[in-house]
C-alpha cells in the first residue's frame, strides 16, 4: 500500500529522489533524511528502515502512475485512446524517468528484496487495473477463447516484458502500437 500520511509521502518523495541521483546502494537514510528535510529519527519513526523506505518509495512512485492513468481515463471515451493513455502514463513514463536518471534503474531491478516485494504488490495493483478497463470487453474476449482475468495477466506480462526488455524508445513505442492492434483484435471481435 502506497504511504499514506502527508509525512510518509514527503518522505518517500524525497527518497525517490535520492535514489535516482545516488542508486539504492549508495543512499543513505541521512541523505533521504536531509532532502526530505527532517531530523533522522523523524525518519526512523516514519520508516522502520531502508527497506521500509524503498518499498514506500516505489508504492507511492507506482501509485502516481496508476492515479495520473485513471484521471486520464476519465476524460477518454474508447479502448483505444485508454490504452494509449495507459501507455504513457504507466509504461513510457516510468521507461523515460528510468533512462534519464541511471541509477534510478536500481528502483525497478529485481536484486533488492525490498524492490521485488514493491514491484510484485505494484504487478498485482496494474492487473487489477488492466481487467477493470476490460470489463466492458469481457464477452469479446470469451468468445475469443480467453477469460478475462488471464486476458489482463497476459496484457501486464506483455507490458512488463516490454517495458523492461526494450532498451530503444522508438522500439518500445512500435512494440506498444503492436500490442494495442492486438488488444483490440480480441476485444472487438
Amino acid at each position: 500500500m502506497a504511504p499514506q500520511s502527508e509525512k510518509e509521502r514527503q518522505i518517500a518523495a524525497a527518497a525517490l529522489r535520492v535514489f535516482s541521483r545516488y542508486g539504492l546502494k549508495r543512499a543513505t537514510m541521512n541523505d533521504i533524511a536531509e532532502e526530505a528535510g527532517v531530523v533522522r529519527q523523524t525518519l526512523y519513526n516514519v520508516f522502520a528502515n531502508k527497506d521500509e523506505v524503498i518499498n514506500g518509495t516505489l508504492l507511492l512512485y507506482t501509485d502516481t502512475l496508476r492515479q495520473k492513468t485513471q484521471d486520464a481515463w476519465k476524460e477518454a471515451e474508447d479502448l483505444p485512446t485508454k490504452l494509449d493513455l495507459l501507455f504513457e502514463h504507466y509504461i513510457l513514463a516510468s521507461w523515460d524517468a528510468v533512462r534519464a536518471t541511471p541509477d534510478a534503474a536500481d528502483l525497478e531491478s529485481g536484486g533488492h528484496a525490498a524492490v521485488q516485494r514493491a514491484m510484485c504488490l505494484a504487478g498485482e495493483e496494474l492487473e487489477a487495473m488492466i481487467c477493470q478497463l476490460f470489463t466492458p470487453d469481457t464477452d469479446a474476449i470469451e468468445r475469443n477463447g480467453h477469460t478475462l482475468p488471464d486476458f489482463a495477466s497476459f496484457v501486464n506480462a506483455a507490458l512488463m516484458g516490454l517495458k523492461y526488455g526494450v532498451d530503444d524508445r522508438a522500439t518500445l513505442v512500435r512494440h506498444l502500437a503492436t500490442l494495442k492492434a492486438m488488444i483490440l483484435l480480441t476485444t472487438t471481435s
